[in-house]
């Protein structure tokens, strides 16, 4: 999770250079990182979630789909509750 939150918390380009960086800076073990962003597998989920995104038209992150609606951007707590309440609301 740390590795996630700075990733998220860059203000830098994510080059392979700077995630290293940020992989060392939080404690992980980089060789295996290395080793895990080349694994097939990864590739392959990367790819059915880029294909996902695209057909339900994610173009960016945070974003939240809830029943049919996409809302992009960031929810705070209250907001994503109101919403769920509504479309419960609505499927009643």
């Amino acid at each position: 999770m740390a590795f996630h939150e700075a990733l998220l918390d860059s203000e830098e380009e994510l080059t392979p250079e700077t995630i290293l960086a940020l992989a060392t800076a939080v404690g992980l073990d980089t060789e295996q990182l290395l080793k895990d962003m080349e694994s097939p597998s990864i590739h392959t989920t990367i790819k059915r979630n880029q294909a996902l995104a695209r057909e339900l038209g994610v173009n960016g992150t945070p974003g939240f789909i809830v029943g049919t609606e996409l809302v992009p951007g960031a929810l705070d707590l209250k907001d994503l509750k109101n919403l769920i309440k509504q479309v419960r609301q609505e499927k009643s």
